[in-house]
């Protein structure tokens, strides 16, 4: 493979939230599990590792890896929902200063002891 193409599919799949399609029959028990590419060989296989009790990183080939949108955890959303602090500090969220913040804190505090 060529060195140049290795390196774009690199910058396209570091990093990136994956899932295995289970076409083949040895990748089936690594259906809808969640995983992440951490490096592409110089052979163009994608280097994954899987989340959850097993960390070992598997070399799947690029046609059988699809990238997904990495799902947002329910408890941030819950959190920011029911903090106005922890909402302050979401990423996209305004920045609020130290003043602020500890305003913030006071009032979820004094909400919180009221029935």
């Amino acid at each position: 493979m060529l060195r140049e193409h290795v390196e774009k599919l690199r910058q396209e799949y570091n990093g990136q939230q994956v899932t295995i399609d289970a076409e083949r029959p040895e990748l089936r028990r690594l259906a809808g599990l969640a995983a992440r590419v951490k490096n592409i060989t110089m052979s163009g296989r994608a280097l994954v590792q899987f989340d959850g009790a097993d960390k070992g990183w598997y070399d799947i080939e690029l046609d059988y890896v699809k990238v997904v949108d990495k799902p947002r955890s329910k408890t941030a959303e819950q959190d920011s929902a029911e903090n106005p602090v922890v909402a302050a500090e979401q990423p996209g969220a305004e920045k609020l200063s130290r003043l602020e913040l500890a305003r913030l804190e006071k009032q979820a505090e004094e909400a919180t002891k009221q029935p």
